[in-house]
């Protein structure tokens, strides 16, 4: 069991453990939370209880005012590492813990998702028989549809994201290719697989499922913003920006309704 100690240093909580003096692990994985004592739980559990273990558990909270930090205190057996402080944004908090890491493969697990218990398992067999891949994905499913599977090839990505917390991405390629850019609000993680396709990085798609999603994240509570971030980089990759896209889509259902609409009155 690991031994932690905790210090309040400018109204920093940072909380500690002996074992990052250890041999560096094969995985980091990091959660970036702020006030989510509803969900947190759930999710370092699915950490705790993964079959393969050669990992260390970073939690980088933004000065959370509920019980956010007691639930990582009781399961201070399992988190490594963890501060809570006021940042600047959701990137900001994930490039935090990108320095912190020590792990060869990284995977940023959201606090309102979890892990499968065999996901380290499934991604370490998968680097052990690919061992030059740089971006490991897989598939997910929701908490509300558990039967449904999606995945989203990485041939897909001038149309789409693979899904991020299936990502596990080797810190090589963070410290290649730079950090999450920060000006993005919702879709920088978009931006940084993107700039990964560009370096020509490997990419490993797994058809498991890796994650589950809780479908209320950022994204999701930003739509809008998400759109907007989404045909930017786009736009920056010379892709068909999303909202073209979406336009596309709208013309041609606008087109197919006033069509049967008309058929409909000559018809009758």
């Amino acid at each position: 069991m690991a031994t932690f100690g905790a210090k309040s240093i400018d109204n920093m909580i940072i909380v500690g453990n002996s074992n990052l003096e250890n041999k560096p692990p094969l995985f980091t994985i990091i959660t970036v939370v702020r006030n989510g004592e509803q969900t947190l739980e759930r999710c370092i559990k699915s950490v705790k209880h993964q079959t393969f273990q050669d990992f260390e558990y970073l939690i980088i909270d933004g000065a959370s005012s509920d019980k956010t930090h007691k639930i990582i205190k009781q399961n201070s057996d399992i988190v490594d590492y963890s501060i809570s402080e006021k940042d600047e944004g959701l990137y900001f908090a994930m490039n935090k813990g990108l320095k912190l890491a020590r792990g060869s493969y990284v995977g940023i697990l959201n606090a309102d998702d979890i892990y499968l218990s065999n996901t380290l398992e499934l991604v370490q067999n998968a680097i052990k028989k690919n061992p030059n891949c740089d971006v490991i994905y897989g598939a997910m499913s929701y908490f509300d549809k558990p039967n449904q599977i999606y995945f989203i090839h990485s041939d897909e990505l001038s149309k789409r994201m693979i899904f991020h917390p299936t990502c596990f991405i080797s810190i090589n390629a963070y410290k290649k290719l730079g950090y999450f850019n920060t000006k993005y609000q919702v879709a920088a993680d978009y931006d940084f697989i993107l700039r990964c396709r560009d370096a020509q990085k490997n990419f490993l798609g797994l058809q498991n499922v890796l994650a589950t999603f809780s479908g209320d994240g950022i994204s999701a509570k930003l739509r809008f913003r998400s759109i907007f971030e989404t045909s930017k980089i786009q736009a920056k990759y010379n892709f068909e920006p999303r909202y073209l896209q979406f336009s596309k889509l709208m013309r041609i259902l606008i087109i197919t309704y006033f069509r049967a609409f008309i058929n409909k009155i000559f018809v009758s």
